[in-house]
């Protein structure tokens, strides 16, 4: 690839002993390519624990610095696994963006239409949903895979934030509270949202049976909903109520 102008990098590196670089990544891949004009990556590198000196966001990001590329990062230490260290060109104009934890520092990525949160450690306030929304503007397809519980929601009316273009919603691994995040109106205004994956009992339980008011502004909207289980079941009046479009 000697003689390539243009060159768009998403890659993940998984059991490394140390985070990829700007060092590592001008010397192994681009001196290889003299003509090179644009750039722009996406990396995420995994590395084993190995009880090195670790280093910091500042650290790997300014090694990109130093070469002329414009970047942020942020890494995730964890104690019994895996640490993974996220870095990335700006301005950001990939249409996606590999999955990202409580860490992300937020920024402006108006290219990027599809997104996934992946953080099983961590709880996620009504803050850092805003800096989402605000983060990735045209954002129209979406995933949650968060596991931990949020914590105590303060009794002060927090700003209803709105995703404007979002229309398909994935709840995977998800603790119950983001689904109430993103489905009751008080929280969250989704107003193309038109596809959800979801559980049929978090459903049930975040729409109180499909009776639950506060959930019909998202919902309504909606004409396809995919269970995350195949399941036999007859469906109420209320349910058609709450999702008149499945009809």
């Amino acid at each position: 690839m000697s003689s390539l102008e243009r060159f768009t990098l998403c890659i993940r590196v998984r059991h490394r002993a140390s985070f990829i670089d700007g060092t590592y990544l001008d010397n192994a891949v681009l001196s290889h390519m003299p003509h090179l004009v644009k750039f722009c990556f996406d990396i995420v590198t995994h590395v084993t624990i190995s009880g090195q000196v670790n280093p910091s966001s500042d650290d790997i990001r300014r090694t990109f610095i130093e070469r002329g590329h414009h970047v942020d990062c942020y890494i995730d230490y964890f104690k019994y696994r895996s640490d993974r260290c996220h870095v990335y060109s700006i301005p950001f104009n990939i249409n996606r963006i590999f999955a990202i934890t409580h860490s992300f520092p937020g920024g402006n990525f108006i290219y990027v239409r599809i997104l996934c949160i992946n953080d099983d450690i961590h709880s996620f306030e009504q803050e850092f949903f805003a800096r989402i929304s605000r983060a990735f503007p045209l954002l129209s397809r979406l995933s949650l895979d968060i596991r931990y519980e949020r914590k105590k929601i303060s009794e002060e009316k927090s700003s209803i934030i709105e995703y404007s273009h979002l229309t398909e919603l994935r709840f995977c691994n998800v603790h119950i509270d983001y689904v109430e995040q993103f489905l009751s109106e008080s929280n969250t205004r989704l107003p193309c949202l038109n596809k959800i994956y979801i559980s049929y009992e978090d459903l049930v339980s975040v729409t109180e049976n499909f009776t639950r008011s506060t959930t019909h502004i998202n919902c309504p909207k909606l004409k396809h909903i995919i269970f995350n289980r195949k399941m036999a079941m007859v469906h109420s009046k209320d349910y058609y109520l709450c999702f008149p479009l499945l009809l």
